[in-house]
């Protein structure tokens, strides 16, 4: 029986597999000072982790269908421990982007059985909690990883990953046995429901959406430091911020039938935008308030995203090309934003953080809230 243990199993794979990207902002520091590697090298590395997340989410979709939740998210979390140790024994610039290629690969199919899951049942209350658990671990990772590097050497930081990931094996034998549908009437009903072009606009609308807010998460930290901002005041903030993206998903975490999600939605756009305008600011407080104001809203649309997006997906395939969509826009993001910082600034990234965003909320409107697809709820018991 999955159940609760199902969910949680899940909530903890899916931040295990993204603990590189929760905690990117330390870990592109760290590797800048321990191998001396410059701004551009810096965002292909983040690129090739979340390009390969883009491609196993993709392979997951297939896998996910046919396999079973446990073994597809087992396998992955078994490569990408592996990955994450090779890439403490790297020091080549073209041997770790090639190492957390793979591993973002294992984190993709990691994703696709966690998203499909995630849907079953109260999307938003799961996505919420997954997101929740990414900024938690994203926290105790943005201010864990540079005590302990400056101990034990840059190297101490994969292997610090790879321990965390490798707890989610045993919790993964809770996950489900089963392959997956979005249905469950009959294997007829199932093949002859198709997901609406509205639905695909939208989830092309977070590609684009990612794309605006990774790179603004990717040089974030950059900004305040170049803004004349001390490492000390930059390091609070990002760890602050961390906690205001758990309120974030909080409070987008259950239906808010009396205001519907037009609003919230709207709001939290906004409130990303202005964030971004004011964020290379040489004012430290203004500087931690505007990392806490876009991590919030990043989170609480997202959380809201999610949900819409797989109530109206009839299929179920849309669902799990969520995975695909926000790591596809995770990885033009940081190798774009790394190109644009070396040759203009930092006001491009501003441009593509808060056009992203509304163009998401515009894609999101046509799709309002829908009662969701036939309740998986026996299936997912069983």
């Amino acid at each position: 029986m999955a159940g609760w243990r199902g969910v949680a199993a899940a909530v903890y794979a899916g931040v295990a597999a993204l603990l590189v990207v929760n905690v990117l902002p330390a870990l592109i520091n760290v590797i800048a000072v321990g191998l001396k590697w410059d701004d551009r090298a810096l965002g292909l590395l983040a690129s090739a982790d979340v390009a390969g997340i883009t491609l196993g989410s993709l392979l997951g979709i297939p896998l996910v269908k046919r396999l079973t939740f446990r073994f597809v998210a087992l396998a992955g979390i078994t490569i990408l421990v592996a990955a994450d140790v090779a890439c403490a024994n790297a020091h080549a610039e073209p041997t770790m982007v090639g190492f957390r290629f793979i591993g973002g690969s294992a984190s993709g199919l990691i994703l696709a059985s966690c998203y499909a899951l995630y849907s079953y049942v109260n999307p938003r209350r799961n996505f919420a909690a997954f997101s929740i658990g990414q900024m938690v671990s994203g926290f105790l990772g943005v201010t864990a990883i540079p005590l302990v590097t400056a101990r034990l050497g840059w190297q101490s930081s994969f292997y610090t990953l790879a321990l965390a990931t490798a707890l989610a094996l045993p919790l993964g034998l809770w996950l489900p046995s089963h392959a997956y549908r979005k249905t469950f009437e009959g294997a007829a009903t199932h093949a002859a429901a198709r997901t609406g072009a509205w639905v695909w606009a939208a989830v092309a609308g977070i590609v684009i959406y990612v794309i605006g807010e990774g790179a603004v998460w990717t040089f974030m930290a950059r900004m305040g430091t170049t803004s004349g901002i001390s490492e000390h005041d930059v390091d609070l903030a990002v760890s602050a911020c961390e906690l205001a993206g758990v309120l974030g998903a909080v409070v987008t975490m259950f239906p808010m039938r009396r205001i519907g999600v037009v609003l919230p939605l709207t709001l939290s756009a906004l409130l990303s935008v202005a964030s971004v305008c004011v964020m290379r600011t040489p004012n430290p407080h203004l500087f931690i308030a505007s990392l806490c104001a876009f991590t919030f809203a990043w989170l609480a649309f997202a959380t809201v995203q999610f949900a819409i997006i797989a109530d109206a997906d009839k299929a179920g395939s849309a669902t799990i090309a969520m995975s695909a969509a926000w790591y596809a826009g995770f990885t033009i993001g940081p190798y774009l934003s790394g190109e644009l910082v070396g040759q203009y600034g930092f006001v491009p990234v501003q441009i593509l953080g808060a056009g992203g965003v509304l163009i998401a909320l515009i894609t999101l409107l046509p799709l309002r809230m829908r009662p969701p697809a036939a309740s998986a709820t026996a299936e997912f018991a069983s």
